[in-house]
């Protein structure tokens, strides 16, 4: 008798259906090649006439698993896109630094022809979106960075509160492969398409993602990014403490701060508020953007 392959799951793992996306509300992924032999999936709602909004997802998730709810709740208000960051569900494979993400961003706005779009980021795609605009903001619409930050690992109690993230991050993939191999090839159910793209990032992602966040610090230009910026405040965040993100806040000319109750996983244990939350953050900047 085949046995279910969801029973070899932690308890928490096999909650997942709790914040289980509607499939049919989704758009289908797309495998495109941008600039430079770029490939990766790819998102789009398509609607040209609405403004494009990029979003860019956080370590250990992928571009729909990060935020399916934002695009069942914000369809048909924004043009909504979500791409697999490299390393990341069926992301680019080559070299892996913030700096070549950041690149990638502007890479997927010129394959879609996209005019002045919005780029929100949230955690190490917050910190990709914040390099996105540093080298021409005026390509962009404006930014909205959820649970990130400035950097890390800059003060004694930075450096205990990112080394406890690194001690912990095997915790951050609940899926062995073994597991997400055996839901087979078939089209997934809401469940098991989320195990499977949980399991798509390896623990050498995760490390990888930790050590380039010890070394970022945008604190010395964030002051030249002279466009709106909302920031998405996570008020019990371990990863980016609220002092990081205020700090973001104080350096950044043009920014306003929407917070919301819930710790660095937000997006994953308050999808539904945490989607609303970036209405609200996105409809700033498109208002401050014109």
């Amino acid at each position: 008798m085949r046995t279910n392959p969801l029973i070899a799951l932690p308890r928490s793992a096999r909650r997942l259906p709790r914040m289980a996306p509607d499939m049919s509300r989704l758009p289908t992924g797309r495998i495109v090649t941008l600039a430079d032999d770029v490939v990766t999936r790819l998102y789009d709602t398509g609607e040209e006439h609405l403004q494009p909004v990029i979003l860019l997802h956080g370590m250990a998730a992928t571009g729909m698993l990060n935020w399916y709810q934002t695009f069942q709740r914000l369809h048909g208000e924004y043009r909504l896109i979500a791409y697999d960051q490299r390393h990341h569900g069926m992301g680019h494979t080559g070299n892996f630094d913030f700096q070549t993400l950041s690149e990638d961003v502007l890479r997927v706005a010129d394959h879609l022809e996209l005019e002045r779009p919005v780029v929100g980021g949230y955690s190490m795609g917050g910190i990709v979106a914040q390099l996105a605009a540093r080298p021409d903001p005026s390509r962009l619409g404006g930014l909205v960075l959820a649970a990130t930050g400035t950097g890390a690992q800059r003060n004694a109690l930075e450096k205990a509160t990112l080394g406890g993230f690194a001690r912990t991050a095997p915790l951050l993939n609940a899926v062995p492969v073994e597991v997400a191999r055996e839901i087979g090839e078939e089209v997934p159910g809401p469940t098991a398409w989320a195990l499977r793209e949980l399991s798509s990032v390896s623990l050498a992602a995760h490390r990888t993602v930790i050590s380039q966040v010890a070394r970022f610090n945008s604190t010395s230009w964030l002051h030249e990014l002279d466009l709106p910026v909302a920031i998405v405040k996570t008020m019990r965040d371990i990863a980016f403490p609220q002092s990081i993100q205020d700090e973001m806040a104080d350096l950044l000319p043009h920014s306003a701060v929407f917070p919301i109750q819930g710790g660095h996983a937000v997006c994953a244990t308050q999808p539904g508020r945490f989607a609303s939350r970036m209405r609200t953050a996105i409809g700033w900047v498109v208002s401050n953007g014109r």
